[in-house]
């Protein structure tokens, strides 16, 4: 499944609130994700556990939160749950979207497999903030 083919959330699926950056990355690390990856040239990614650098499209999008800045909705990041297929490592990428996004970031968010259906995480946010079923 790729980006293009998900369905977009509902305005329900999402915080309301102004949940901070290190809000989000600190939910992801208490759900296991604590390995930091980073997006480089020519849509890779680096794994901050072993050091590879892989194509984006071998690494799974298990989970994504976007965020807007609180006093400049332009500023736009995303944070990626992702896992690397080389040693096994799951943890977060924090890559800029819209307008401002750089090409690097834009390369590697748009060649990233979307994985999110696969019930390793909430698809749309780190689980301290997946809404709990009534």
């Amino acid at each position: 499944m790729t980006l293009e083919d998900r369905p977009s959330s509902t305005p329900t699926d999402q915080p309301s609130d102004n949940t901070t950056l290190v809000e989000v990355v600190d939910g992801y690390k208490a759900a296991g994700f604590v390995t930091d990856f980073w997006a480089e040239e020519g849509a890779t990614v680096r794994c901050g556990e072993c050091q590879s650098v892989l194509p984006a499209s071998k690494l799974a999008m298990h989970s994504m939160r976007r965020l807007e800045g609180a006093s400049d909705p332009a500023d736009m990041a995303t944070v990626v749950a992702t896992s690397c297929p080389v040693c096994g490592a799951e943890g977060t990428m924090v890559l800029g979207y819209g307008p401002a996004s750089s090409d690097v970031d834009a390369g590697v968010f748009s060649a990233l497999a979307d994985r999110r259906d696969d019930d390793t995480l909430p698809p749309d946010s780190p689980p301290n903030e997946a809404p709990t079923p009534s």
